[in-house]
């Protein structure tokens, strides 16, 4: 899902949990899905629809923010 997608679902309540987990490629990454109120599991993507992986949580988590989410589970 692409962050302005994510943005207007988030905005619409139609994103029922967010995930922020370790990328099983590259264990010191962080990537993000989103589960929609249908119980889709989507990758958070930006606008050029390449997954958005970082090493550091906290930008991530800035991103989230950024975007309208309010609460995210960590699994490490």
């Amino acid at each position: 899902m692409k962050l302005g997608q994510a943005q207007e679902e988030f905005k619409a309540g139609r994103l029922d949990e967010v995930q922020i987990r370790k990328n099983p490629s590259d264990i010191r990454q962080w990537f993000v899905m989103v589960r929609t109120t249908d119980g889709a599991s989507l990758i958070l993507a930006d606008e050029q629809d390449a997954p958005i992986v970082d090493r550091d949580l906290t930008r991530l988590v800035g991103i989230l923010k950024d975007i309208g989410c309010k609460e995210a589970r960590i699994y490490p």
